[in-house]
């Protein structure tokens, strides 16, 4: 069982602004950045109590109608909860939630990792995993596809993950 998570949207702009930093949706990429925290909540975040008015996607629609710069506030804010909540996962739990967005055509959780986390970024900056969730963010990243084979990132990332295994083997 996968554990269930609280999605948050800013009701005000300025909260998406201040919680977004270093988060900018392409406006390219918003409908299918949409169409992955959409169907992320149906699958994973959804109570039998959620109204229809709270859902994101009915959220997104009401500041699509005042400011699109909000709703892809509103969008950053929502898949950065989504990237922090799915930081522990495990990569057969990335692996299955990537196969449930690919089924809709939204981007995979391994393509919103990549695209989107700031840990992600600092890691590959620093060039050495320092932790295990570090290492299941890369790791579950690489193993879901979200890099394309051979490219040069792709071997950064396995290289890293192959000195946190031998540091992990020698303890």
């Amino acid at each position: 069982m996968l554990p269930t998570m609280s999605l948050a949207l800013p009701s005000r702009p300025e909260i998406a602004r201040a919680n977004s930093k270093g988060v900018n949706i392409l406006t390219e990429d918003y409908d299918k950045a949409k169409l992955f925290v959409g169907n992320f909540y149906d699958l994973y975040m959804r109570r039998a109590s959620s109204k229809p008015e709270s859902h994101p996607i009915a959220v997104l629609e009401n500041f699509e109608l005042k400011s699109m710069a909000n709703a892809r506030r509103g969008l950053a804010m929502a898949i950065n909860d989504i990237v922090e909540d799915t930081s522990g996962w495990h990569p057969e739990q990335v692996a299955s939630a990537n196969r449930e967005m690919n089924k809709v055509g939204a981007f995979t959780l391994s393509e919103i990792r990549r695209r989107y986390s700031k840990k992600y970024f600092q890691v590959l900056k620093r060039g050495v995993i320092r932790s295990e969730t570090e290492y299941y963010l890369l790791k579950g990243i690489v193993d879901g596809g979200g890099i394309e084979p051979g490219a040069t990132e792709g071997q950064q990332i396995e290289a890293m993950l192959a000195a946190f295994e031998a540091q992990i083997m020698k303890n």
